[in-house]
Order: structure tokens, then C-alpha cells, then sequence
């Protein structure tokens, strides 16, 4: 299982390559077989192909993403809030709850937007 460090570590890249619009650094981070609900409850991406056409289409999109919350990790899952910035439109958060596998890589990232929270 991978350590609290070690997690921490993996979303800081996360957020960086989310940000910088990095598609091939951000899929590099997920498992193969990994399944992303974004946003959850509406679509749903199984495997690092879907995965990296969903991340070719955020990159298309004009946004900056930031951590806004504390890092929380429990075990192999962690959690924390990120703000989105997106021109023409308030910013807001969203909660990203992530489980990763015995090499630190992402098996499961839901994210729950709320463009109403803003920030």
C-alpha cells in the first residue's frame, strides 16, 4: 500500500498536470483499468483511453485549477477540494475522493462538481 507521502506526492502531480493541461503526465498517473465518475453521477470513464480523450477535451477548455483544501488520506484513499477558475464564470469547488492501487496509481477518482459553491 502506498504511504501518506506517497499519495500527498501523486495528487500534488495531479493538480499541477490538471492545471498545465499535461494530458499524457495527468493519465500517466491512473492505473490501466482505472474508472473515473467526472462528474460523478453523470459520466463515467473506464480505462486510460477513455480517460485520456475526456482529459483531451478538458485541455481544449480554459481553466485553472488549484488545491483549496488540505490533502486527507486514509488508508489508500485520499480526498481534497479543488478550486476551478474558468473565464466568464465564478469560481468554484469541486471534491475529489481518489483510491489508488499498491504502486501509488489512481483506480478510482470521483469528483463531485458544485458550481455553486464558489469561492
Amino acid at each position: 500500500m502506498p504511504t501518506r507521502d506517497e499519495i500527498c506526492s501523486a495528487l500534488e502531480s495531479y493538480v499541477k498536470h490538471l492545471g498545465n493541461h499535461d494530458v499524457d503526465q495527468l493519465v500517466a498517473l491512473f492505473a490501466d483499468d482505472a474508472v473515473q465518475h467526472e462528474p460523478l453521477g453523470v459520466r463515467t470513464h473506464r480505462g486510460v483511453d477513455e480517460i485520456r480523450q475526456f482529459g483531451i477535451a478538458n485541455a481544449k477548455v480554459d481553466f485553472t485549477v488549484s488545491r483549496h483544501s488540505p490533502i486527507v488520506v486514509t488508508g489508500r484513499y485520499a480526498a481534497m477540494q479543488v478550486r476551478v477558475e474558468r473565464e466568464g464564470m465564478p469560481a468554484f469547488l469541486a471534491s475529489d475522493l481518489f483510491e489508488f492501487d499498491d504502486d501509488c496509481r489512481i483506480v478510482s477518482l470521483s469528483v463531485v462538481i458544485d458550481p455553486q459553491a464558489q469561492v
